[in-house]
């Protein structure tokens, strides 16, 4: 029989960061310096909404890797939109704190390769590379008080003329106009990394619900007036704790069976049998909760990234 383990959703606390150094990385430091003032080009929310995981097997394992497809659900596009905007203005309030003026943009939006640019919907799906084979999907959301959604670094789309007129718009912008442009992207997650242990069909596949902001793509980038693109990247997620969601195993009848016939096999005629696979539900039941939790984690990321630009200001 299958025995797929649900882990408590329970969360330990945002883990102490002795070295903050080491959870972000930093890219063209000198750019920062004396950094006073910015215009906003892009802001980009990104909730991801599947993620398929797998861990165990190995070439040393007795077992292959289990996989654990989770799916987010209960939270609508006005919920992740309510939540994007209560993102940027805890984040306007941080700069502010950090003495950091955001500068009017008109002047940016009549630059001539702005006007090339076209829309972009929100919930825009994003397709988000994790580790190994893990990966995940997400719907990107922009602020409404920004009152555009420029994508400068979103993911990388070949032949993405829109990516190509932002780049030149800011480059174009900064140079000219002498003043920075800063774009950020954060990811929020929603379950930590399945874990699986075993063999055969006495394989477990361990889940359990983690909202954090994902250190898998989130990132601030700052284009200096001299054109160049400086960076800090996340190179750990900021978890928050608490409950905010419940787990169904949606496993069907006949995967389940198809899996327990490939064991059989295996052992019939030799060879290794597959890693168990299963699907989860991770369902929001209090929107109010996942929202308060998703704002916590990108304040704690802001001000992060707004302390190291301070240490090199």
């Amino acid at each position: 029989s299958f025995s797929f383990a649900i882990a408590a959703l329970t969360l330990s606390a945002v883990p102490a960061i002795a070295k903050e150094k080491e959870a972000v990385k930093i890219e063209k430091a000198e750019s920062f310096k004396g950094l006073s003032q910015v215009v906003i080009g892009q802001f980009s929310v990104v909730y991801l909404t599947k993620k398929v995981d797998y861990d165990g097997g190995g070439f040393l394992s007795a077992s292959s890797k289990g996989k654990a497809i989770g799916h987010l659900s209960g939270l609508s596009n006005e919920d992740f939109q309510a939540t994007t905007d209560a993102i940027y203005d805890d984040f306007l309030k941080q700069l502010a704190t950090h003495g950091v003026t955001v500068a009017d943009d008109s002047a940016f939006k009549a630059n001539k390769y702005y006007a090339k640019l076209k829309p972009e919907a929100h919930a825009n799906k994003v397709d988000i590379l994790q580790k190994k084979e893990d990966h995940a999907d997400g719907l990107a959301f922009w602020p409404q008080q920004l009152g555009r959604n420029n994508n400068m670094m979103l993911n990388l789309r070949m032949m993405d003329s829109n990516m190509a007129n932002t780049y030149t718009a800011e480059y174009d912008y900064a140079r000219n106009a002498k003043v920075p442009v800063l774009n950020v992207v954060y990811y929020v997650d929603f379950a930590k990394p399945a874990k699986s242990e075993g063999g055969g069909l006495f394989q477990n596949i361990d889940v359990a619900a983690g909202l954090a902001v994902s250190h898998f793509g989130t990132q601030v980038q700052l284009m200096d007036t001299t054109g160049k693109v400086a960076k800090l990247i996340l190179q750990t997620p900021l978890e928050e704790g608490g409950d905010f969601a419940t787990i169904k195993e949606t496993t069907s009848g006949l995967t389940k069976a198809g899996q327990v016939v490939g064991v059989l096999a295996s052992g019939i005629f030799g060879g290794k049998a597959g890693g168990m696979s299963a699907r989860f539900d991770y369902q929001v039941v209090d929107t109010a909760a996942y929202r308060e939790k998703a704002v916590s984690a990108a304040n704690k990321t802001s001000d992060l990234f707004l302390r190291q630009i301070d240490t090199i200001r």
